[in-house]
């Protein structure tokens, strides 16, 4: 598992960024962690290393974000406010993954259960203080 420490909401930026220069297009990617750990902050840096222009939100209330315009498309989940795995099932999100033009980013991947694809890579977030974060990557 390979560790990295960010000291600035920058750095977490660029962190995103830096895995979305990897990025083939159908990636499954859960972001696992604590409230206020950056995950949201990670998936700006992704987005942004895609090349999309949008500001990036997080999509708590409504699920699931879409994103065009860049070298990939980029669907956002959050499964913060999920109760029941089987609700992902009514997203849709499995014709979205199949489809080698996106990347499918998941806060709060753990709500999933065993409904992520075996190939999802994972990506833990802690909040270490009020600046650092430490993010490990678990493929």
């Amino acid at each position: 598992m390979k560790k990295i420490i960010t000291k600035s909401s920058q750095e977490t930026v660029k962190c995103g960024q830096n895995l979305a220069k990897k990025l083939r297009g159908g990636e499954v990617i859960g972001l696992i962690g604590e409230l206020g750990s950056g995950k949201t902050t990670f998936v700006q840096g992704l987005a942004k290393g895609l090349g999309i222009k949008d500001r990036i939100l997080s999509p708590t209330f409504t699920l699931m974000r879409s994103y065009q315009g860049g070298k990939l498309n980029l669907c956002h989940v959050d499964l913060y406010r999920l109760d029941k795995p089987a609700e992902l099932r009514n997203l849709g999100l499995e014709e979205i993954w199949l489809k080698h033009e996106n990347v499918v980013v998941i806060e709060w991947a753990e709500k999933a259960g065993e409904y992520l694809p075996k190939t999802t890579t994972f990506i833990h977030f802690k909040y270490k203080n009020e600046k650092l974060r430490e993010i490990s990557l678990k493929r």
